[in-house]
């Protein structure tokens, strides 16, 4: 079986407040039923009681999302699921993301004619594109500061025991599912000089890893046990990972080797 069509590497977990965890569960579950049935990347689970979350000294406007979830669509596969994903968007509990600031002026890195979505000021921005060629794409996307975007591919590239596939000199994607209509993907994307990384609190990534004793003094921030197979940790620009630990024999050596060829910059103490 090919990698790219075994179980997820990767999930997306929402943090949610009390109550709310079962609407943004189908919520997810209905946007995504027409394009990936099959791909179970979403997982929502509630909060015991709201947090506060307090902005941080950076002004917003020199702040980007830390992540995103875009859908490249095809129109020739008909209008009318085109059309019925961008209506949900369009309902509660979907809210509008603001592409200006309080000045009516536009965001930084966001195109006049994009539009973005969010369950919640603290879960990915969401949008949608239309291609006319090639497999059709959900790319979740973290935005990494100018500096950390080389550490950054080298982490995920560790994390995963898989090479990015570089497209530009400031993108790069991992395949972390495919089939030869649709496409799962992990991107990082560098952000311009002095714009800083605005982390999404509810937002968290759980990756599958193998030899976990290995990877974790590799880790750029501390990695605290949360369970019995699973730990706590953070990437260069605060995003929340969690690790599970996935066992397999039959390909548990390959972990050894990308923990020991992997070279990351020495960790920072503390969480940012």
């Amino acid at each position: 079986m090919d990698e790219t069509q075994g179980p997820l590497a990767m999930t997306v977990h929402l943090l949610a407040n009390s109550g709310h965890g079962s609407l943004l569960q189908r919520t997810l579950d209905q946007l995504l039923d027409c394009i990936c049935p099959e791909v179970r990347l979403f997982q929502v689970s509630e909060r015991a009681s709201p947090v506060k979350y307090c902005e941080k000294s950076h002004s917003k406007r020199h702040r980007f999302p830390g992540m995103s979830v875009l859908l490249f669509l095809h129109k020739s596969l008909g209008e009318d699921r085109l059309f019925r994903v961008l209506d949900s968007l369009q309902h509660s509990p979907w809210q509008c993301y603001p592409t200006q600031d309080t000045w009516g002026r536009l965001c930084p890195y966001l195109f006049a004619n994009q539009e973005f979505y969010s369950l919640d000021s603290q879960m990915p921005i969401w949008g949608v594109r239309q291609v006319h060629c090639g497999s059709e794409i959900l790319r979740v996307t973290l935005y990494c500061s100018f500096d950390n975007y080389e550490d950054a591919i080298r982490l995920y590239e560790m994390i995963l025991q898989r090479e990015a596939t570089l497209q530009k000199n400031n993108f790069c994607f991992f395949v972390l599912y495919a089939t030869k209509s649709f496409a799962l993907q992990l991107s990082l994307k560098q952000l311009p000089p002095g714009m800083s990384v605005d982390p999404k609190e509810s937002s968290v990534l759980q990756f599958k890893v193998r030899e976990i004793g290995q990877l974790v003094p590799l880790l750029p921030n501390p990695c605290i046990p949360i369970s019995s197979t699973r730990w706590q940790t953070q990437d260069y620009d605060g995003n929340k990972i969690l690790l599970q630990r996935w066992e397999s024999s039959s390909v548990a050596q390959t972990g050894v080797q990308w923990c020991r060829h992997s070279s990351l910059r020495s960790p920072p103490s503390g969480f940012k």
